[in-house]
């Protein structure tokens, strides 16, 4: 049962127009930004956004950050001194950059509009009627291929996450070359969905943060027909969060967002394999 003070998200019934509103959202505000460090010719990237939706304007989020990023350091290149990022996915900088905005809010001398006191020990909640969601350009990482058929049956499509016959086991990010010891994007979005996105340290002051919705663009090739990628996401977060069977400590609980498919992105953001190589914006 959920603590009056963390009311239960609202319920995306129809996806088709929020999935609209969080990418057009999302894209509008990239299209926006300067034009040093976005991909140019046949470069390619994956763009993340966290958003905010108000009960006042459901479906015009506001963009709270947003990254760009596809890679991650090797094994052998990581820093024994801890002064290098690890991690540089687009997922994972945006959460960065959304904690960043959150100090930041917090410091001020005028209270955040969509944080409020929580009235627990000093911490800090969401605002209620307040979301917040993720909209990606593509799958993230870790989730399991789309079949190639539409014979495939449900137990493949489950255990079949990049090469992982075990849903419990957690991935790590595929790297060329040296392998990489960064969890896979979908294992952190399942670790999301237990103890909120805001980390360790802000857990001190702000109770946690839960996704309602993650939304994810469509592959240029689609998906065969018949086959819901949404529902298959959620089998196999399902799966993952089926092995969390201790007490989850006071203020945390299992919060699963809803998935759903949004347009196909801007063709810089397709990772498209053809006769050349794709590049990767760095």
């Amino acid at each position: 049962m959920l603590p009056s003070s963390t009311p239960a998200p609202p319920r995306y019934v129809d996806g088709a127009p929020w999935a609209e509103a969080a990418s057009s959202a999302a894209l509008r505000h990239y299209r926006s930004l300067p034009k040093k460090g976005k991909p140019q010719g046949r470069e390619s990237t994956v763009l993340a956004a966290f958003l905010l939706s108000t009960p006042h304007d459901p479906r015009n989020p506001t963009v709270l950050s947003m990254a760009t990023g596809t890679k991650c350091l090797g094994a052998a290149r990581l820093s024994p001194r801890g002064d290098l990022v690890h991690d540089a996915h687009a997922e994972v900088i945006a959460r960065r950059a959304l904690l960043r905005h959150i100090y930041s809010e917090i410091g001020r001398d005028t209270p955040p509009e969509w944080l409020v006191a929580s009235g627990d020990g000093g911490r800090w909640r969401l605002r209620d009627g307040h979301s917040l969601h993720l909209y990606i350009t593509q799958l993230p990482c870790g989730v399991m291929p789309v079949p190639p058929s539409v014979s495939m049956s449900t137990r493949e499509q489950l255990v079949s996450t990049n090469g992982c016959s075990d849903v419990d086991l957690v991935q790590r990010k595929p790297g060329r070359g040296d392998t990489t010891l960064s969890m896979s994007c979908f294992d952190k979005i399942t670790r999301w969905s237990i103890a909120g996105i805001q980390g360790a340290l802000l857990s001190h002051i702000l109770e946690p943060l839960y996704l309602s919705t993650i939304t994810f663009g469509q592959s240029p090739d689609g998906a065969p027909q018949g086959f819901s990628i949404e529902n298959n996401i959620e089998k196999v977060l399902d799966a993952r969060l089926s092995s969390v069977h201790s007490k989850l400590p006071a203020s945390f609980r299992i919060r699963k967002p809803q998935f759903f498919e949004a347009p196909i992105p801007p063709k810089e953001f397709q990772q498209i394999a053809g006769d050349e190589a794709p590049l990767t914006c760095g």
